[in-house]
Parts: structure tokens; C-alpha cells; sequence
């Protein structure tokens, strides 16, 4: 029963969760096609896109609706089941290497390059909520402070941050809310991962990310963060001016500003921030078990992309292959397995927005130019404040290759409530040639090797 009921509380957009799916899936020999919730199939696809931009808008809000539990399911959740839930996507092992800590698209790549499966500090649990309106973020903190404060009291060994996002995450808070758990301990089912399904000798790999965002506390460990790293800056969130004023009048919001809570501190951004609470235990099941620990620190969440893209071209070329073709990846549509099999080097983009523009922008004019660069573009069901359109990232693509530059997966009419997205992105991968063997995986020592003996998150070369 526990079994299902994790699965039930866990969201199936989220990223910990759709890393969790990738790499198990992939450490069995499978893609990612649909999230690894859905078929991958470009006809499904055309038909979701297919209704008019009303009724695809609406799917999202149906979407968190189908996604969040009942309020009074909320008692239910148990910290250990969702665990387990993670742990029972990998097999058996021995694994080489384990990631754990933060979650970033980027990681996924160096993951499967190891072999190594991730287990997340954080995960996301839906609860319902028709009640409180998008833009009205001390009614939404107020409402379900409660229940914060009730799943952490009975989850000791998680924080609990209540994200409201009414910029990017509008249309799923129309039908339900996000309460992340950050782990602050291991606990015992992490711990029994560590012992018995990592090889002797491995390495555990701490991903943590610093960034941090201004919150208040409700409750012990329960805390409300609102906005999240997007097209919005912090400050922007909680000074809104005129582009906010704007983008309220679009969504005919009886507001013109958001007023959030006044914050009492700065903690880990809930989606992406790593909790340092959890090192002292991560240091001590790798030394009781003789494993080796790597901390691998970011700022931000994609930062981590150029040094993944940079190490899988330093792979190929020295397995003789060309190396000159870029995949863009965005947001939970990766497919580890794909890009390997096309001999693609994966370029992760956080979200469609201006600062992953802008981070893909600087990475073209640093690297050596590709002979083919393909972008795939997640949606998130309506024009939030700094989504970047079809045209500008085609104009950013666009003589930056040899041969062809293409955005590939997109429903460019319906982007971005292109409601079909994530049926569609792996039929567009797949189609894609050549097709190359799996290589044998890269070791924690190779990837020294790449570095020089520099920290594993150097600048790009």
C-alpha cells in the first residue's frame, strides 16, 4: 500500500522525480520517452496540441488538479515511502558511483556517463488547492501553512517549503499547490541504498546547489518561498512594477502587484537549493562504507550544463567520433539513452526563458563551433514574464552551426502551451541520425582526466 500511495503523492513533472525515471530507466537499457509516464509518439501529440489555445490552457489546470492529492491525503505522506519509491527505480547494482544532493538537468548527463543512479534531497508532493487565487500569495501561505506544518511534523527528517509561483507555474496553481520536501537527514531507506547497492570503493558524488531565495517561516522546519528561478527576478517578485502590472492585466487578475509575505530569512531555493544540513550524514555513510566523497558546488542549477556538454565532447572525440552535434535540452524533456545513441552532446536549459537564453547564448560563443545544433523547448501553458518566443531562439541558433540549425519536438503554433511537448520530444530525438553503440562508462578518474586536476565545475573550454 505504501508502494502506491508514494507514487500517487509524487508529481510527475517534477524534476527529482524525472531525474529518478530517466536514469533508472536508462541504467536498465531504456529511454525516457514521455517522461516514462507516457508514449512518445508524435501523432498523440499533434492531437493534444491540436484544440484551440483556451481548452490547451485549461489541460494544464486540469493537469495540477490530476496531479495534487486531497488535503486530507496530506497526512498520509511519509518522507521513507517516498524514498523508497526512489530507490526502487535503480536495480540491484553495484553501482560505480552515486550522485545525490540537488537537481539539474545537466546532472542527469554526467549521471549516465557514470552509470550512476541520483537520489535527491528533494521531491514534490501536490495538494490540492481551488481555493486560493495565483496572485494572492499571503491568502495561498495562509491556507496551507497547516499542512506544511503537518507533513513536517510527521516527517521529521524533511524541511518543508510551500513554492508559489504564480509567473511560470500559473496554470497548475490554479488546481493545486507545491510542497517540496528537502531532506535533512538520510534516513534509513537512502542509507541501505548506500550499503548494499554501491560497489566497494565508490564514489559518492554530493551535488549541491547554493542558491538560496528569500522565505518565511510557518512553522517549524515548514517554510513559504514565493516565486522560483525563472524569467522573474527575485527582486521582481517581490517589487513588482510595470512588466508585472502588465503581464496581471493579460491574465485578467483582479490584482496589478503582488504582495507576498514579508520574509524572515534567506534558506534553499526549494526546487533547486541544496540544504547543507544533509552533508554530516553523507559524510559518514561514505566513510563507514569506504567510499570516497566528491562535492560537486554550483550556484545555479545550470551552471553545471557547459561542463557537461564540454565533457561529453572531450568523450567522443576520444572514442573517435565527430562530436559536432548539439542537442538542447530543456527542463524534464532529456533523454540520456538518446543522446548517447546519437553521439549528441547534451546542453540543458533549466526553463524557456531569458536567463537560459542567455546561458546557451555564452556557450555558443565559447565553444567550438558544431556542425548541427537541434533545440527542443519545454512549455508551461501560457506567456509567463521573460519566456523567450519561437523566433528569438531561433535567431540565437541560427548561423551559429556549419550544417543546420533546427528547433525539433515543437509545436511552434501552440508553444508555450504546446500541451503535446513532452509526447513529442523523444519521437524528434529518435528520428535524428546516426545511431552509435552505448560506450563502456566514463570512471570518476576520467573525468579528472577532463579536468586536469581543476575543480569538476570549471569554466567551459
Amino acid at each position: 500500500m505504501g508502494r502506491l500511495r508514494a507514487a500517487r503523492m509524487l508529481t510527475d513533472f517534477d524534476s527529482s522525480v524525472n531525474m529518478v525515471r530517466a536514469l533508472g530507466r536508462f541504467l536498465r537499457g531504456k529511454d525516457h520517452r514521455g517522461m516514462s509516464v507516457g508514449p512518445g509518439s508524435a501523432v498523440l501529440a499533434g492531437a493534444a496540441s491540436a484544440p484551440p489555445h483556451s481548452l490547451r490552457r485549461a489541460s494544464f489546470t486540469a493537469m495540477g488538479r490530476g496531479q495534487g492529492i486531497p488535503l486530507n491525503w496530506a497526512q498520509q505522506v511519509r518522507a521513507d515511502e517516498l524514498a523508497e519509491w526512489v530507490t526502487r527505480q535503480y536495480g540491484s547494482g553495484p553501482y560505480p558511483a552515486v550522485v545525490i544532493g540537488s537537481a539539474s538537468g545537466a546532472a542527469v548527463f554526467l549521471a549516465a556517463a557514470l552509470r550512476a543512479p541520483f537520489l535527491p534531497q528533494t521531491l514534490l508532493v501536490g495538494a490540492h488547492d481551488t481555493a486560493t487565487h495565483p496572485d494572492d500569495p499571503i491568502g495561498a501561505m495562509r491556507a496551507l501553512a497547516p499542512t506544511a506544518r503537518m507533513v513536517a511534523a510527521n516527517n521529521p527528517e524533511v524541511a518543508v517549503h510551500h513554492m508559489h509561483d504564480p509567473a511560470q507555474d500559473r496554470p497548475m496553481l490554479e488546481g493545486m499547490a507545491y510542497l517540496r520536501l528537502k531532506r535533512l537527514r538520510l534516513g534509513r531507506v537512502y542509507e541501505r541504498f548506500l550499503e548494499q547497492r554501491l560497489a566497494p570503493g565508490a564514489t559518492v558524488i554530493q551535488l549541491e546547489c547554493t542558491r538560496d531565495w528569500r522565505t518565511r517561516q510557518v512553522g517549524e522546519r515548514a517554510y513559504f518561498q514565493f516565486g522560483a528561478l525563472g524569467g522573474v527576478s527575485e527582486e521582481e517578485y517581490h517589487n513588482s512594477g510595470e512588466r508585472i502590472a502588465d503581464y496581471l492585466a493579460g491574465q485578467n487578475s483582479p490584482r496589478w502587484r503582488w504582495e507576498p509575505p514579508e520574509p524572515d530569512g534567506r534558506r534553499p531555493e526549494a526546487e533547486w537549493g541544496f540544504d547543507p544540513a544533509l552533508t554530516r550524514d553523507i559524510e559518514t555513510a561514505a566513510a563507514r562504507n569506504g567510499y570516497s566523497l566528491r562535492r560537486l558546488t554550483v550556484t545555479e542549477p545550470q551552471q553545471l550544463s557547459p561542463f557537461a556538454a564540454d565533457l561529453y565532447r572531450w568523450w567522443y572525440r576520444g572514442r573517435g567520433m565527430p562530436a559536432n552535434r548539439l542537442l538542447v535540452q530543456s527542463y524534464v524533456q532529456w533523454d540520456p539513452m538518446w543522446t548517447l545513441r546519437l553521439g549528441a552532446v547534451p546542453f540543458w536549459l533549466r526553463f524557456n526563458m531569458r536567463p537560459s537564453y542567455e546561458d546557451l547564448d555564452r556557450y555558443l560563443d565559447a565553444a567550438a563551433l558544431y556542425d548541427r545544433i537541434h533545440l527542443n523547448l519545454f512549455s508551461q501553458g501560457l506567456w509567463s514574464p521573460g519566456a523567450v518566443s519561437i523566433e528569438q531562439w531561433r535567431h540565437l541558433i541560427t548561423g551559429r552551426a556549419r550544417e543546420q540549425e533546427d528547433v525539433i519536438g515543437v509545436d511552434t503554433g501552440a508553444y508555450p502551451s504546446d500541451t503535446g511537448s513532452t509526447l513529442r520530444y523523444q519521437p524528434a530525438f529518435r528520428s535524428l541520425p546516426p545511431r552509435y553503440s552505448l560506450p563502456a562508462p566514463l570512471t570518476v578518474g576520467d573525468v579528472d582526466e577532463f579536468c586536469g586536476g581543476t575543480a569538476w565545475t570549471g569554466p567551459s573550454t
